[in-house]
């Protein structure tokens, strides 16, 4: 573990001094303040240093996990423009910027479908061969998550697993699936961003050992962790829907549009939590790598 960050911190002072020049994006900086350690930060230029150096794509990020990730209620809304930001106008610039990137079909990081996200995986999913083995578009015994960075070259990944895995698996078999899926992401310079997961009514002590986890581990490897789980724990019902299980979408809307519309009143559903939480921290990560330090 710690080798291999030494590794990454080694081969970008051999980029960043010999070959490899840092592009400087547009978005002004000036009065931003990071709001991570300066181990995490740095840490983060790094990753995201070297992925550049392997061809990875600056304003494009991925989306892996299970069925919460596929819902179009997640992300989509900022891809098709229907969305209010309300008081949060500050993440203009990222949507701009993210969706700036045609990420294949023709799609931006915000609606295109993952190769490594899937309807009931659990963690393991995303290191599975068998899942994409009929993906014409993923290579024989390509992992998911492998054939997801090599087609779509992100320079981030936004990950949630956990529900599933409650259901049937110990806190340390997660923790050495999720171990994997940092690693691998790591091996292709992708800065993987890890959520915590929401609350299951009826496995309450599972989900809290679930995210400690999650935390202990983007700890050891001075990553940001995304804090879902505290967010959706202040709304109604954990911000969950009527099965207890996936996050509750608003009722003044049916259609997933409605799940990037940012008033007060919308927030207190899960879906609404989640795309305005994963866009603060998607936004926090990309602007703090552009710092110099």
């Amino acid at each position: 573990m710690r080798n291999k960050r030494i590794g990454l911190l080694f081969l970008a002072i051999i980029l960043i001094g010999a070959i490899f020049t840092v592009v400087v994006l547009a978005q002004d900086n000036s009065g931003y303040t990071s709001p991570f350690s300066e181990a995490v930060a740095s840490n983060l230029r790094v990753i995201y240093t070297v992925g550049q150096a392997y061809g990875n794509r600056a304003n494009v990020f991925s989306k892996v996990g299970d069925s919460i990730t596929v819902n179009y209620s997640f992300m989509h809304p900022f891809g098709w423009g229907t969305y209010d930001l309300g008081v949060y106008g500050y993440l203009q610039p990222a949507i701009d910027y993210f969706n700036y990137a045609i990420v294949g079909d023709g799609q931006t990081s915000f609606t295109n479908t993952s190769h490594a996200a899937g309807v009931g995986w659990a963690a393991w999913g995303a290191m599975e061969p068998d899942l994409v083995a009929e993906d014409p578009a993923c290579l024989p015994d390509e992992k998911p998550l492998e054939c997801e960075y090599r087609l779509t070259r992100p320079a981030y990944a936004l990950i949630m697993f956990g529900t599933n895995d409650a259901s049937y698996r110990t806190p340390q078999e997660f923790r050495w699936d999720m171990e994997r899926i940092i690693q691998l992401s790591l091996d292709w310079g992708v800065i993987p961003i890890l959520s915590t997961i929401p609350m299951r009514p009826d496995i309450p002590e599972t989900i809290y050992a679930y995210n400690d986890q999650i935390r202990d581990l983007t700890a050891s490897y001075n990553l940001p962790v995304w804090d879902y789980a505290s967010a959706m724990n202040a709304l109604p019902n954990y911000g969950l829907a009527w099965d207890n299980l996936h996050p509750s979408s608003s009722p003044a809307d049916d259609s997933p549009q409605n799940a990037g519309v940012f008033t007060p009143d919308n927030l207190q559903y899960g879906y609404v939590m989640r795309n305005l939480t994963g866009l603060q921290i998607l936004n926090d990560v990309w602007r703090t790598v552009e710092q110099t330090g």
